[in-house]
């Protein structure tokens, strides 16, 4: 596990993990790299393609897409070193960025060059993401698990808040090559720091013929699919996966309204970092609330919150941006503390030799549909209002909490920590 010492750690105390850090660090470069990229690839595709929903619909469709398609190399990663493929991912992204950089400077980027180069880069984004929660059950303890993802969510939300905030003042100072530029050395940085993760790798090794591997690879898909097809797993991701669907909307047509409701560019990037912060500080809380109350009444609880702090966000947006800024905070503190419990539980669940599978088979569902959220997005905003369409969130949050409030059996989930594949077991 590589490290076992002392009771009643803080979170901070997970920094004595040499193991740890390498993850951590790895993962706050890498977020940074894909917060900035992923602004400024929206906000450059709004602008090149003429201020239309349509292109940036088109731009969350592809950058959606791939979480979708991470559903089939679930069972290669329990088979393969994740810690490799991890490096490698990083490798890549840094070297397709300098691509871009050259694309830039020559003078014939264009919105669909910039289209084009998504699938590409979101695709080894997603990839580094299970990667990592593959590995970080073997880098600490379970009963460490809920601290150390709430850890990776604060690097991940954290990072997220301070470069979206700033990320519309960044594209107002430099050019376009020079951010591809910057994001690059971040992924060169990252994959350097995952070198130093040293975890015992658990994989199967690959003897038989490519017919043998191609069994064993449908035997392995179908044996995550059979997992997370249990009615209880069913109950926990269904709903979310319609809440996904009204989140690709928002995210698709935030450009557009921080253009309508607020001052363009830098409004886009304080809106982001709103959602980011408000992500950071409930995640940073996760794990505290964890230990007081049930999960089910978190869920039902935290997702009414959420829902009209979004409700009264849209209905003050028009008298001042400050009410905006403030009730997209408020709105996805639940989300980022609920965010970091399912995590945690979807790795106490499964076997170990499962967990690459499992976690991706996950992603993609709750990924399914995100695609069609952002094409409907895309042109509902340029049919009705920007106002209207991003209502719909909040009208899916408030509507998955009376959910979680009605289903008996998601009400009376116990806490975090007594969900396990016993509990599954049980509940069949």
């Amino acid at each position: 596990m590589g490290w076992h010492r002392g009771r009643g750690r803080s979170l901070m105390d997970l920094f004595r993990n040499r193991h740890f850090n390498a993850l951590f660090f790895g993962r706050l470069f890498t977020n940074i790299g894909d917060s900035v990229y992923y602004i400024a690839m929206m906000w450059m595709v709004l602008k090149l393609g003429g201020n239309s929903t349509v292109y940036t619909g088109f731009a969350g469709f592809l950058f959606s897409m791939t979480e979708v398609l991470s559903l089939f190399y679930g069972p290669v990663l329990d088979k393969i070193n994740a810690k490799k493929l991890l490096v490698t991912a990083s490798f890549l992204q840094a070297g397709l960025l300098l691509f871009l950089v050259v694309l830039s400077k020559s003078g014939i980027m264009n919105v669909w060059l910039l289209l084009l180069s998504i699938p590409v880069l979101s695709f080894l984004s997603e990839l580094t993401y299970p990667l990592e929660s593959v590995l970080l059950p073997k880098a600490v303890e379970k009963k460490d698990l809920v601290k150390a993802n709430s850890l990776m969510s604060i690097a991940y939300k954290g990072s997220d808040f301070f470069f979206n905030g700033i990320a519309g003042f960044i594209l107002a100072a430099f050019s376009m090559s020079m951010v591809l530029g910057m994001n690059s050395l971040l992924f060169i940085l990252s994959s350097i720091l995952f070198l130093f993760l040293k975890v015992q790798v658990k994989r199967s090794k690959q003897t038989g013929s490519v017919r043998e591997e191609w069994q064993a690879y449908k035997r392995d898909f179908k044996e995550g699919l059979s997992f997370v097809k249990q009615p209880f797993i069913l109950q926990l991701l269904i709903p979310l996966l319609f809440l996904n669907f009204f989140f690709a909307i928002v995210m698709v047509v935030l450009p557009s309204f921080a253009n309508t409701a607020g001052e363009g560019a830098s409004s886009y990037g304080i809106m982001t970092a709103a959602l980011g912060l408000g992500a950071l500080a409930g995640a940073a809380g996760a794990d505290k609330i964890s230990r007081i109350f049930p999960f089910g009444k978190i869920l039902a609880a935290g997702f009414l919150l959420s829902g009209l702090s979004w409700l009264f966000m849209i209905l003050l947006s028009n008298v001042s941006i400050w009410y905006v800024y403030t009730l997209m905070f408020i709105s996805e503190l639940s989300i980022g503390a609920t965010n970091v419990l399912f995590s945690a539980i979807f790795q106490q669940l499964p076997d170990e030799q499962m967990l690459g599978r499992v976690n991706t088979i996950n992603v993609s569902l709750l990924s399914l549909a995100m695609p069609a959220g952002s094409l409907i997005g895309g042109v509902m905003a340029k049919i009705t209002s920007v106002q209207l369409t991003m209502s719909f969130f909040g009208i899916g949050l408030f509507v998955l909490a009376l959910f979680y409030m009605g289903s008996g059996r998601m009400r009376k989930l116990p806490k975090v920590v007594e969900i396990d594949h016993t509990y599954v077991k049980l509940s069949r």
